[in-house]
């Protein structure tokens, strides 16, 4: 099967929800083997903690197969100090056996429309000079780059904030 015929058959086959809080750790598992888990998350509470205010302001989603099995997590805000005060995208992953498929696509859709549905003439992102495969990814989706700053979790690397026009 080509890839854009897998896609295709993957995006009629996922559904996005609002994430459960009573899954939480489900949703963590989402997040094993990623070069986010690997930078930030792997042997800390960090993971938990990001993942338990998103779950309870409301803020988080899933994607959800057939099965009912979350195989994409995602999580914004509509305002974020972080990136001058855009709305952002503020946590992105997709369970390791599901990536390549267009289900990281599909939340990023899911998210531009929610926060254009709110009005808002922007949306924000930000990614990691260590993650290129979602810069890549976030580029032909049509981010552009508006600044960078030195990550101050783990020093020696770039966070970029990526801005789409809405």
């Amino acid at each position: 099967m080509s890839y854009h015929r897998e896609a295709q058959y993957m995006a009629n086959m996922i559904e996005i929800v609002k994430a459960d809080p009573a899954k939480k750790e489900d949703y963590k598992r989402i997040f094993d083997n990623s070069p986010l888990y690997n930078h930030y998350f792997k042997n800390t509470d960090l993971l938990d903690k990001v993942l338990s205010e998103a779950l309870k302001a409301g803020q988080a989603y899933v994607a959800v197969d057939r099965n009912g099995e979350a195989v994409g997590y995602m999580s914004m805000k509509a305002s974020d100090e972080m990136v001058d005060g855009l709305p952002c995208l503020t946590l992105l992953g997709v369970k390791d056996t599901k990536r390549g498929r267009g289900i990281g696509q599909m939340l990023i859709a899911f998210y531009v429309g929610v926060m254009s549905g709110l009005g808002f003439g922007e949306c924000a992102l930000v990614v990691n000079d260590w993650n290129p495969r979602a810069r890549k990814l976030y580029d032909s989706l049509g981010f552009k780059l508006r600044r960078s700053y030195e990550d101050k979790v783990i020093g020696g690397w770039m966070n970029h904030i990526l801005v789409k026009k809405l």
